[in-house]
């Protein structure tokens, strides 16, 4: 237990933060976000085919004359994700959730990282709040915030799985990568996919040079 304290201060930390950043929250406010404004918008032939139906549709007609609806307001009642989605994000209400799940999954990098956790905390916070994310979570970019925010652990889940934690970092960079594509934001899974591609690349000229296990090229 004592080796996992820290870790537990520095989660707490980030919800306080959090709480702290978003304390109107607390009293019963909203943050009016104009691109969920938007999205009711785009979105109410599909909610409303719903309402009346009590089945789900992935296509919508009220859009550049006909379009699929599964990246405006798609719906996937069997998948689990949500629950585990839920429980890493404590059950935070949005846009909260988000802010925090920047924190603690930059965070984690930066343990994986073996940076000093005094300093991973402070370079936490300080990606939490660049003011790039901010303007996402004030705008309603949530489904990016949200892609975001999974991004970090699953650069760690494969920088362990490359320094030979195998099944520890597979599971965590799938289980990451699994959340981060039902986030449904595939702009962020691109960028993500060439962070992937340079971050390979990298560990295969190091075993080359190094001459390391031939089973990380």
């Amino acid at each position: 237990m004592k080796k996992y304290l820290p870790h537990v201060v520095a989660l707490l930390a980030f919800v306080v933060i959090t709480f702290l950043y978003f304390s109107p929250m607390l009293g019963g406010k909203e943050l009016k976000q104009s691109d969920i404004a938007n999205w009711e918008g785009m979105s109410k032939e599909i909610t409303d085919f719903q309402a009346k139906t009590g089945e789900f549709t992935y296509w919508t007609n009220s859009m550049f004359g006909g379009m699929p609806g599964y990246q405006i307001s798609a719906v996937y009642p069997y998948t689990l994700l949500k629950y585990v989605d839920n429980i890493l994000t404590l059950g935070l209400p949005t846009p909260a959730n988000y802010l925090f799940l920047f924190m603690a999954g930059f965070y984690f990098l930066l343990i994986t990282l073996k940076v000093d956790r005094r300093v991973a905390i402070m370079g936490a916070v300080g990606f939490a709040f660049s003011s790039y994310f901010i303007l996402f979570i004030g705008t309603g970019h949530n489904s990016k915030a949200h892609a975001i925010g999974y991004m970090a652990p699953i650069i760690a889940g494969i920088i362990m799985t490359y320094r030979g934690r195998v099944l520890l970092g597979a599971s965590i960079t799938g289980i990451a990568l699994a959340l981060q594509l039902y986030a449904n934001h595939l702009q962020i899974t691109y960028y993500l996919m060439m962070i992937v591609v340079l971050l390979a690349g990298m560990f295969f000229y190091e075993a080359i040079v190094n001459k390391k296990d031939r089973r990380l090229l």
